[in-house]
């Protein structure tokens, strides 16, 4: 007898329909699943299409629009969701068939090389699954992809294409109005209103006010409203942030009710001049307090067909004054939860982040406690998952020679995944996902998840810099390096870790112009990290003597000695193609060879 149940003999259909029925359900309940919405989405529809007969529908296409929710519009050759996603889900089933449902008398297992998924009995596990069969062909065929090497993919367009798309992006804001309930503000699960939740988070809030005008020269009434559309647009795509909507304003009484919230009001005063243009002078006041924390007074203001340029460069430098990780807001924010006794999920961030940029090797327990509190108690709060990714994260830079315990890898990867489960429409929960999946390994899915971190919130520099890392990391430094500059041009907040990826980048690209720009400030930040850094960028200068010398000093430095700098460049670099010439390029100036039981790479 066939231990893969496709087509049950006539007479036994009924019958088996609902043991497969019965088998989804106990997957679906799971802890897995019932925790990720989308996978479960996702697994649902292919097995009911399967058992409804309709196995020739199970394709990409159908997949994103009818279990994702992607528009009738989908291209599945220019948006890899659906591999994505069909990928993670093969991991959850797995994770799910070796703990919870280890005693499942049935088995859905959706084949590589295909989305059709197979039921079969327990006892064949051990049987290999067929990978050809019913495999999609033509548009909708799922690709084997080999590991993409430097030179590949977007590499042939050049640097200015990398710029170039990254300003198409930027260009999606000054199209784009809004009304009613702001897409990019939806960062919460829909077991409490996003309003409601972030009400109950403390979360800061920001009004932005009907401009006033002045002069006879100054911008109509839709001119100005158009700003301020699209300033709330570009707010919303921020994390951790709530924006209220045309024609509502935030009450003071935010700043007492428990959890107090940070309440902001952006104001404007568009003044008409004898030659055409008009200047803008733009305020963030802080309404608990009653102060004027921050304007900016832009002159030389076009309108008419120069008005969406004008539309762009505001919102774009509003936008990054305020709204970056360290901006106004979010930094006048994070000091007033802190400085409150009363708990809220936004406290526990700001805890989070006023320890991100110190030098503890492990983040304090009382702000583990904190997240995962506010997590259990808002069901719907994706971000504090992807606020414990990145704390986990952080704990592998802090000591990158250790190796890294298997647990906390998954539990690591299971918040991340999470996180954008709950926030899909977060760019932060998408660049921490992007950043575990590097982690770990997984090329595609890492750079998948990074090109929808940059698509979701073009204006959030900090997300752009740690893109332009993982392309660096995953064999793309040309176009990564590109991103990454652009991003620290535009407000980015610099760290040592930016310079040491510059500095491979240098090195594999064999630029001394970059490899020498970069030289002071690893030099100011000793780490393991900036170290291998330093020795790359002074090779890429030709100047080895002092590269050994670096190489040297690192081996003394660093715990269990080259076998832990070999292990902090596969922490660094988890990408063979990447990591091979490095570690190459190290051995050289003094590493030694490595010995056989050396840790691989992953590609």
């Amino acid at each position: 007898m066939d231990a893969i149940l496709d087509t049950p003999p006539p007479g036994e259909e009924d019958g088996e329909a609902a043991r497969v029925r019965a088998a989804l359900a106990r997957v679906l309940a799971s802890d897995e699943f019932s925790s990720s919405p989308r996978l479960a989405d996702f697994l649902r529809f292919v097995v009911e299409a399967k058992l409804g007969g309709r196995a020739e529908e199970i394709k990409g296409y159908t997949i994103a629009v009818e279990a994702l929710g992607r528009p009738a519009s989908f291209d599945p050759q220019s948006d890899p969701i659906v591999r994505v996603e069909a990928t993670r889900l093969r991991r959850a089933l797995e994770r799910h068939y070796s703990g919870a449902g280890v005693d499942d008398e049935m088995e859905i297992v959706i084949p590589k090389g295909s989305y059709v998924p197979h039921f079969r009995p327990r006892g064949a596990a051990a049987e290999v699954l067929p990978e050809e069969t019913q495999r999609p062909t033509g548009e909708d065929a799922i690709p084997v992809v080999a590991p993409q090497v430097a030179g590949s993919g977007l590499r042939r367009w050049g640097v200015p294409a990398v710029v170039l798309v990254f300003l198409v992006m930027l260009g999606t804001l000054g199209v784009r109005a809004v009304s009613g309930a702001w897409p990019f503000a939806s960062l919460f699960a829909q077991a409490e209103g996003p309003r409601d939740l972030a009400d109950r988070l403390g979360m800061p809030i920001i009004d932005v006010r009907p401009f006033e005008t002045v002069g006879s020269r100054a911008p109509t009434q839709a001119e100005t409203h158009a700003i301020e559309a699209r300033l709330r647009d570009a707010f919303a795509r921020f994390d951790f942030v709530d924006v209220m909507e045309p024609g509502q304003e935030a009450s003071v009484r935010e700043c007492r009710d428990p959890p107090p919230r940070s309440v902001f009001a952006l104001s404007g005063l568009a003044e008409g001049r004898e030659d055409g243009t008009f200047s803008l002078l733009v305020r963030l006041s802080d309404r608990c307090e009653g102060t004027i924390v921050w304007s900016a007074d832009f002159e030389g203001l076009r309108r008419g067909s120069d008005m969406p340029a004008t539309e762009q460069r505001v919102v774009r430098d509003i936008a990054v004054a305020l709204m970056q990780s360290y901006g106004v807001l979010p930094t006048r924010a994070r000091s007033q939860a802190r400085a409150d006794a009363s708990p809220s999920g936004f406290g526990c961030i700001a805890q989070v982040y006023s320890l991100s940029r110190g030098s503890e090797a492990e983040t304090p327990q009382g702000v583990r406690e904190c997240l995962a509190r506010e997590a259990r108690q808002h069901t719907g709060f994706g971000l504090a998952h992807a606020v414990t990714a990145q704390i986990a994260l952080d704990e592998i830079r802090r000591n990158p020679a250790a190796p890294a315990d298997p647990d906390m890898l998954a539990q690591m990867l299971r918040n991340a995944e999470l996180a954008a489960d709950l926030a899909p429409t977060s760019a932060y929960a998408s660049k921490v996902l992007a950043k575990v999946d590097y982690m770990r390994g997984e090329r595609d899915a890492a750079l998948a998840a990074a090109e929808r971190a940059l698509a979701l919130n073009p204006l959030d520099y900090d997300v752009a810099a740690d893109v332009g890392m993982v392309r660096i990391g995953l064999g793309q430094p040309e176009q990564g390096e590109a991103l990454l500059n652009f991003a620290r041009a535009h407000g980015a907040l610099r760290t040592p870790m930016q310079d040491a990826f510059i500095a491979i980048s240098a090195f594999l690209r064999e630029d001394a112009h970059a490899a020498a720009g970069v030289l002071a400030p690893l030099q100011l930040h000793p780490s393991p990290q900036t170290r291998i850094g330093l020795a790359l960028a002074l090779k890429a200068l030709g100047r080895t003597e002092q590269e050994h010398e670096v190489v040297m000093a690192l081996v003394r430095e660093t715990p269990d000695g080259a076998a832990g700098v070999r292990r902090v460049v596969h922490t660094m670099l988890p990408y063979a193609d990447t990591a091979e010439p490095v570690l190459s390029e190290l051995e050289q100036a003094g590493l030694g060879p490595r010995a056989v039981s050396a840790g691989s790479t992953r590609g």
